[in-house]
């Protein structure tokens, strides 16, 4: 009973790495390797998915705008995108972007994620324009 009661908890966990592991996590990347990537894609956009006032004070060059905090901005924006390009995504420090990534990705987006945000950006002594 013991080893039945075991396999099972080990099928379990394995059934739970499955679906861990089904492609919907969305990938997210170090700072050097998004914007590598970033520049090599013909279909790039860099979105910058803080407030306003935050893009305004600096962000990647490119970067387009579009406000996560505010429901109704970002609903409206996101339905004009186009789903055949690829967006690079980031916040201040990685906790915005990444659910914009999972709910852009859910909608049919194709999505990365920068790891650390604008913060570790600015740390790492990458470029920024206002």
């Amino acid at each position: 009973m013991k080893n039945l009661f075991l396999m099972l908890l080990s099928a379990l966990g394995f059934c739970t790495a499955c679906s861990a592991s089904d492609g919907s996590k969305v990938e997210v990347l170090e700072p050097k390797v998004f914007i590598e990537m970033a520049n090599s894609d013909t279909t790039a956009v860099i979105l910058d998915v803080r407030r306003p006032d935050e893009f305004a004070d600096g962000h990647l060059a490119e970067a387009v705008n579009l406000d996560w905090l505010n429901e109704d901005v970002f609903a409206k924006g996101m339905s004009r995108l186009d789903k055949s390009r690829t967006y690079y995504i980031y916040c201040r420090s990685g906790r915005r972007s990444n659910a914009a990534a999972v709910k852009m990705q859910a909608e049919g987006f194709k999505v990365f994620d920068m790891k650390g945000g604008y913060l570790k950006w600015t740390e790492q002594g990458f470029p920024t324009v206002r």
